[in-house]
């Protein structure tokens, strides 16, 4: 051997059919989480119907996008309701349960709990089309409609799916169901070390938002 080994990637696939969750960050303020008894093993997020009552589950903060790319994340996902609640799934740079819900829009306004970050959200209590969103050093970017995606249908599963590379002031390829819907640039700053979040609210009325694994991976540095 000559003393060198393969870069190789570096991966997180969690497809939850044991209850080994503890390995994650996870925090909740009247929600729940817990393995659910579908094939293949699924996780649950639950919310009741409380104003403040959400659920989420973290990675650690192991990931910056020009140390290794692409930087993909990938989750395979079911929402039970198809009103009033909040979904966004991605990349934070904050993993302090205060800051749980990575995105949500209020009145048509984009709201972030982080820094930086870019991620998957849907607002239920708006319309149930996807949205691109993503913060850049506290600014919150302009979050654009994926409508060239399917839109949430109760209890209908869905592949969610961003790829990330440094080029152009970050550049963030989403892709919903395997079709890629939208590219966008200047999404997110180089030495930003980034977690994987799925986080789920409630707007005031309860939910469950089933997860069948969720997906990380880029080329070791």
């Amino acid at each position: 051997m000559s003393g060198e080994y393969p870069r190789g990637f570096v991966e997180l696939f969690e497809d939850f059919t044991r209850d080994n969750v503890t390995s994650l960050n996870q925090g909740s303020s009247g929600g729940s989480q817990d393995i659910t008894d579908k094939h293949g093993g699924w996780f649950g997020l639950t919310t009741a119907s409380g104003a403040t009552d959400y659920a989420w589950i973290s990675g650690e903060l192991s990931w910056e996008v020009d140390e290794g790319h692409p930087l993909i994340f990938e989750t395979r996902l079911a929402v039970s309701s198809t009103t009033d609640f909040n979904v966004s799934v991605g990349f934070t740079d904050d993993t302090a349960e205060a800051n749980a819900i990575i995105f949500t829009d209020e009145a048509g306004a984009l709201v972030s709990e982080c820094a930086d970050g870019f991620a998957f959200m849907v607002e239920g209590d708006q319309d149930l089309t996807w949205q691109a969103v993503a913060v850049d050093t506290n600014v919150d970017e302009t979050q654009v409609a994926l409508t060239l995606g399917a839109d949430i249908v109760a209890s209908t599963i869905q592949t969610l799916r961003m790829e990330a590379n440094p080029n152009n002031s970050g550049t963030v390829k989403y892709f919903i169901d395997g079709e890629l819907v939208s590219t966008q640039t200047g999404w997110f700053d180089s030495g930003i070390v980034f977690a994987p979040g799925l986080s789920s609210d409630d707007r005031g009325t309860s939910s469950n938002v089933d997860y069948d694994y969720l997906y990380v991976s880029a080329p070791r540095s």
